[in-house]
């Protein structure tokens, strides 16, 4: 065969294969998967020596070395296999205050029966800002509802109510009465950051009885649990706001110069759907908090398998689960082997199921596992806010977070409404697997690792077998697992992430439910 004709046929045959033989699914990756291999990964890692993988230990890390290991066995790329990060153990310090400047006088508060600072506030003292209510400090354009619409709160006080408009009616666009990751304190304090804000006062609506905030520190209980304050992640501080629960007096005093009350404003808002947001520029408010903190230190784990096709190979399907647990709780050892060693033997299994196939996918495969997912979604959070690659160029991520007990024909499919494209993806892979689908178990969308990716706008879907009794108990040990239902699991997910990585077309992404 001359050069010419050489040419032509390979031409040909790479064209064939991108059209059609890229799309069917390689049997060799699918037998590699395998429940004996995916038995021997959740033993190691839910073994007592393991002590529950608590976000840092030693134990902890002796497992993602354990998996980079793995990762590096089987030929994965990244020029190195650990994104490591930062924890703050923080301890509330001294000073902390809360005053307002009213045409009346000068009103302070008391720490503790007034106001309590939240783990996640700067480090700062801001002084003299005017007050912004907010109502419940959402902007949520999927439900067509946003308080900080048409409000300018830069430099400024916001204050919010907790949970989320019309929580209690099961009509609600909110879920009914499920919340959503808007009613999430974090999510509050992420969003008044996002539009600029000094400063944060959330209060309890006024439906619910309270006087005094909740505490969060040991140093201001008469009994100091150990363990009381957790974690948290060491990010940005420089750009974080001054943040505090307040109790009933503090912001009925803040309300009584708004011209309105707590309990009207927040009925109005509830019956509508309709914000209700307004300057209270007749008082001032000055705020400070003081932490003081230890950092810790824990990571995640990378394996990269690199697309064939030139262009293609620049975008990801990321593919994750969190190999974290909650470690000993009351003297006894809590293995996690349904969570999430399960899910991070399914990792490695398909990690080492794309290396065993003939040829490679078009889009990169990228594997992460990660840590202090327990904590709060820690390692999702850190990498999408420091992205291997860029996030512009990550087309879906697929997690697996619990894939080992129940009925060993069903698999919870979360967060399928994010995407057309990646639903029609799972609903094909599973032709050739058979599995039961379960489109009914959104309600734990916001409490894993794929949520992180969805606040960035990137298409996602949990794979899980649903709770069980053993949830966060030391009951949760390796020999309850059923290593037939994490292969079936694992392949399906393996299926789904070779096609979307095959098609030319790019997942869509919806924002809505």
């Amino acid at each position: 065969m001359n050069k010419i004709n050489r040419f032509i046929y390979n031409f040909i045959l790479l064209l064939t294969i991108q059209l059609f033989g890229q799309t069917v699914v390689p049997e060799e990756g699918l037998e590699s998967i395998t429940p004996q291999e995916l038995k021997v990964h959740v033993y190691f890692l839910a073994s007592d020596s393991m002590k529950g993988r608590d976000t840092p230990s030693h134990e902890l890390d002796s497992c993602a070395a354990y998996i980079a290991s793995e990762f590096e066995s089987y030929g994965l790329g990244t020029e190195h296999h650990y994104q490591r990060f930062n924890l703050l153990r923080s301890r509330l310090s001294s000073p902390n205050l809360l005053t307002i400047s009213t045409p009346d006088g000068y009103k302070e508060y008391k720490i503790k029966y007034d106001f309590v600072p939240l783990r996640t506030t700067a480090n700062k003292r801001i002084e003299d800002r005017i007050v912004v209510f907010a109502g419940y400090g959402i902007t949520a354009p999927e439900y067509g509802y946003d308080d900080y619409a048409g409000i300018d709160v830069v430099g400024k006080v916001v204050l919010v109510f907790t949970g989320e408009p019309q929580e209690d009616d099961s009509t609600s666009v909110f879920e009914g009465r499920r919340d959503t990751e808007y009613s999430m304190v974090l999510t509050k304090v992420m969003n008044a950051s996002d539009h600029g804000a000094a400063g944060l006062l959330i209060v309890t609506k006024p439906d619910k009885r309270f006087l005094r905030p909740p505490n969060y520190w040991p140093s201001l209980m008469r009994k100091r649990p150990k363990g009381a304050v957790p974690l948290t992640l060491d990010e940005n501080t420089g750009s974080r706001v001054v943040c505090m629960r307040i109790g009933r007096k503090a912001a009925e005093d803040v309300f009584k110069y708004s011209g309105t009350n707590m309990k009207e404003v927040f009925e109005l808002i509830d019956q509508t759907l309709i914000p209700h947001s307004f300057d209270i520029d007749s008082i001032t408010v000055t705020m400070q908090t003081t932490l003081v903190a230890d950092t810790l230190h824990t990571q995640n784990v990378f394996g990269l398998w690199e697309g064939c096709d030139p262009e293609l190979k620049n975008e990801f399907v990321i593919i994750g689960a969190h190999y974290d647990h909650i470690g000993i709780v009351n003297g006894e050892i809590c293995n996690g082997a349904d969570d999430n060693a399960s899910g991070t033997a399914g990792l490695m299994e398909i990690a080492e199921a794309f290396t065993k196939c003939r040829r490679r996918p078009r889009r990169s495969i990228l594997f992460i596992a990660f840590s202090g997912e327990e904590k709060g979604l820690f390692g999702s959070r850190y990498y999408v806010n420091h992205p291997l690659f860029p996030l512009k160029k990550s087309v879906a991520m697929l997690n697996l977070d619990m894939i080992s007990r129940n009925d060993t024909n069903e698999v919870a499919i979360i967060g399928s409404f994010t995407s057309s494209f990646l639903r029609k993806s799972v609903e094909e892979a599973n032709t050739g697997i058979g599995m039961k689908l379960l489109y009914d178990q959104d309600r734990y969308f916001i409490q894993s690792d794929h949520y992180s990716f969805y606040r960035k706008g990137i298409p996602v879907i949990l794979f899980n077998s649903k709770d069980t009794p053993d949830l966060h108990r030391p009951t949760d040990d390796p020999e309850k697992t059923i290593p037939e239902k994490m292969a079936r699991i694992s392949k399906l997910v393996f299926s789904t992430a070779w096609l979307v990585a095959n098609r030319t077309e790019r997942p869509d992404f919806i924002k809505s439910r």
